[in-house]
């Protein structure tokens, strides 16, 4: 029996620790839920409207063959070449041939030449002392004359065999990456055919169109929001060509890229402002909570405690959006953790993560 009672003891001391435990928690009311926060603020923001645009490279050449003959070598898709780098080599046989055959005629001509202006000087000599012929004097200079334009051509010729020489070497004007081949070593090219595409990964932009009745809210410098299926970022307009297509109406722009990894030909959306930009209460677009019943946020009262707001959206422009509703510049709101919030709970805001 007392082995009994002591049993039921403990069970009793048990629960009164139970209630006691629970006492205490309902004096202490419910725990503080850690949350990020940020602030509301007033921020000049314009309305949009996304136009596609795609990134472009600043270099993108078509490296075409500036003499006929035989591909010896073409460089791979996908290897990087520098500035001055070989792309391709065309067979330079009958062009080195050609290079030997100016190079005797040019020996030839100058070789005759300096037999003529010999020739002249003592024609010259001998006309003082009456014994030579004036006709036999005038048709040496002549003959000189005549060798010496048949030199100049023969030094042009020269030049173009070397000219044809170093052509038949393709360098990149860039450095870069060859995108594409369009032939192969030992097929053969004429003068002007398209051997590679060269494109330049470094120096990327984007390249866009928009409505003639936008350009008043466009400028050089502007910074403009661009985005993917996968990411975010921003652009700043570079050019903006003052001419509109005639069919379309479209004026084109192009933008400096300013941060993000982007490829060559991948599709972008670009945020238009479609009116000048407007001062307006907004807040992170990780503060609102979007259900079917509308679209809230969560305030920090002088309590720490999450008031729920209700809000109407506006004008939206990179991670902000406008907001109208029960909310004040300066107001903190939840950015983080605002998803299982309930209104009046109290919070616990992370330390450093404030924006």
């Amino acid at each position: 029996m007392s082995g009994i009672r002591c049993f039921y003891g403990q069970i009793l001391l048990l629960l009164v620790s139970v209630c006691v435990s629970a006492g205490v928690l309902a004096q202490q009311g419910p725990r503080a839920v850690p949350v990020e926060v940020s602030q509301a603020q007033v921020r000049a923001m314009a309305p949009v409207s996304w136009a596609a645009g795609t990134v472009v490279s600043l270099d993108d050449a078509d490296i075409s063959a500036e003499v006929s003959g035989r591909l010896v070598t073409v460089a791979d898709e996908g290897d990087q070449i520098k500035k001055g780098g070989v792309l391709a080599r065309v067979d330079d046989v009958l062009i080195k041939a050609e290079l030997t055959s100016a190079k005797a005629d040019v020996a030839r001509e100058e070789a005759s030449l300096t037999f003529l202006r010999r020739e002249l000087d003592r024609l010259e000599r001998l006309a003082k002392q009456n014994n030579a012929a004036q006709t036999q004097l005038e048709q040496t200079l002549s003959q000189r004359d005549g060798t010496q334009n048949q030199l100049e051509a023969a030094n042009a010729r020269l030049l173009i065999a070397r000219e044809r020489l170093d052509r038949t070497v393709m360098r990149a004007p860039f450095a870069g990456v060859v995108v594409r081949r369009t032939k192969r070593a030992g097929e053969w090219v004429n003068s002007g055919d398209e051997v590679l595409q060269l494109l330049d990964t470094s120096q990327l932009e984007i390249e866009t169109t928009a409505p003639v009745t936008l350009k008043p809210y466009l400028s050089i410098g502007q910074t403009l929001d661009i985005e993917t299926s996968q990411q975010l970022g921003a652009a700043k307009i570079r050019a903006v060509v003052p001419v509109a297509d005639r069919q379309s109406r479209l004026i084109r722009l192009r933008l400096e890229i300013t941060e993000g990894d982007w490829l060559a030909g991948q599709s972008v959306k670009v945020a238009l402002p479609t009116a000048l930009p407007q001062d307006v209460l907004s807040v992170p677009r990780d503060a609102l909570v979007i259900r079917r019943s509308g679209s809230y946020l969560f305030k920090l009262d002088d309590d720490s405690m999450a008031q729920q707001v209700f809000v109407d959206t506006g004008i939206a422009s990179g991670d902000f959006i406008q907001v109208k509703g029960d909310l004040a510049s300066g107001d903190q709101v939840v950015i983080r953790g605002n998803e299982r919030l309930r209104p009046g709970q109290p919070v616990a805001v992370k330390a450093g993560v404030a924006k």
